[in-house]
């Protein structure tokens, strides 16, 4: 019989959440360690990453598009079945950050807590 796995996939999503924000590269790359699986992937329709490198790489090339001010934050609750989990995020549309962004993101979650691979859909953008 196959052990059922309990994931804290809440805490999960927190730390993506902070990785995705953390604007330090040394801060960054230890939280993507923690967060993510050494052959983790990254896909969404604007960029992919694969592995703690490429992930580091993905996510400083967007710091490098938007001021601090774009925070990436959760919009509502994680819906988690085993070791799967979807949500949806949010950025900017606020002071200092006036153009709105928003998402759902799917994510596979390895025994060990860390994030096996990330499947990203864009739900809100501005226009071009």
């Amino acid at each position: 019989m196959k052990e059922k796995i309990m994931i804290d996939a809440d805490n999960t999503v927190a730390r993506y959440l902070a990785a995705w924000n953390e604007r330090d590269a040394g801060e960054r790359r230890a939280l993507i360690t923690e967060t993510y699986t050494g052959d983790a992937i990254y896909l969404d329709p604007h960029r992919r990453g694969e592995g703690h490198e490429g992930l580091e790489t993905m996510i400083a090339a967007v710091h490098g598009q938007f001021p601090p001010a774009y925070r990436f934050r959760l919009k509502g609750a994680v819906d988690a079945y085993g070791d799967r989990a979807r949500f949806q995020w949010e950025a900017g549309g606020q002071s200092g950050a006036p153009l709105h962004f928003a998402g759902t993101d799917f994510i596979e979650i390895a025994a060990d807590g860390r994030i096996r691979s990330v499947t990203g859909f864009v739900d809100a953008m501005p226009a071009a």
